[in-house]
């Protein structure tokens, strides 16, 4: 049952969320209050707390916390409570806006903290890329939609030229920084939809979901420019050879699809280096 409507609250808008969190103080402050004093329904204001601290963030969590206290106090108040001083009440709202204080922030810590967590767990550490497991899923996934779709989709290899030199030469922490470059660069140059990975030492790929071989062939020109200019101007004498195979129709597997293109880009190695290899596959 959580199940469901963790699943069901998590494909809503903020605003419906926030909207449901709202009609749940409302909801627990009308019970606290028809129940009466004796009565102790305090937790019952968590459920809203913690569903806006948690889908929509720790803001929303305490704009929630704070109506939260406030729907408390006037439903004990109107309860007619009998207290030998307004001090008591008041008191006794400040110590609950607190523990709904804390509770939001120890929410959203973790949800911060699961999130980073998950990401990290997808990218790669050295380059902010997504890394060969998370690529994988992501061919995956765009293969599936493609068959579905009957669109086009393109694969492209990216193997820096000639990389142990920079490492025997410079060191490995400059063979980082040329790594961080191209990774930053691959990112900056592509679309949105697009995904970069690298997929261990020098190797990158690129995956262009909806690209036809003229679309390819434009897109490919654009990022070699891209990275011919960000490292030059970090200092880098380096090539690329690149092999970029368009699938009309996808490939049964993503296996296949990478060695297609894995393929393309070692006959570039084997042609001289610093080029680009098209193939399209139907």
């Amino acid at each position: 049952m959580l199940t469901t409507i963790d699943t069901v609250l998590a494909r809503w808008s903020r605003a419906q969320v926030f909207a449901l969190a709202l009609c749940g103080v409302l909801l627990v402050g009308l019970v606290d209050y028809l129940t009466g004093y004796e009565l102790g329904v305090s937790l019952l204001y968590l459920g809203p707390v913690d569903v806006a601290a948690w889908y929509i963030g720790r803001r929303a969590g305490y704009i929630v916390a704070v109506l939260s206290a406030i729907v408390w106090f006037a439903a004990d108040w109107g309860s007619e409570h009998p207290y030998s001083h307004l001090a008591i009440p008041l008191w006794n709202t400040m110590i609950r806006f607190g523990f709904f204080l804390s509770n939001v922030f120890l929410l959203a810590e973790l949800r911060e903290h699961l999130a980073n967590e998950r990401r990290l767990a997808r990218t790669d550490a050295l380059t902010g890329t997504l890394n060969s497991r998370a690529f994988t899923e992501q061919v995956e996934y765009n293969l599936g939609l493609a068959r579905r779709n009957g669109s086009a989709l393109t694969l492209a290899y990216i193997d820096l030229d000639d990389f142990k030199r920079i490492n025997d030469k410079h060191g490995h922490n400059e063979g980082d920084r040329l790594l961080r470059v191209i990774g930053r660069t691959l990112m900056q140059g592509t679309r949105g939809t697009d995904q970069v990975a690298r997929l261990g030492g020098d190797e990158f790929a690129l995956l262009l979901p909806g690209t036809d071989t003229d679309g390819a062939r434009e897109a490919i020109g654009k990022i070699r420019q891209l990275l011919r200019e960000s490292l030059d101007s970090a200092g880098f004498s380096v090539t690329c050879s690149v092999g970029a195979m368009t699938f009309s129709r996808p490939p049964p597997s993503v296996d296949e699809a990478i060695r297609a293109a894995d393929h393309l880009m070692y006959r570039v190695k084997s042609q001289g280096k610093d080029a680009v290899a098209f193939d399209t596959r139907s």
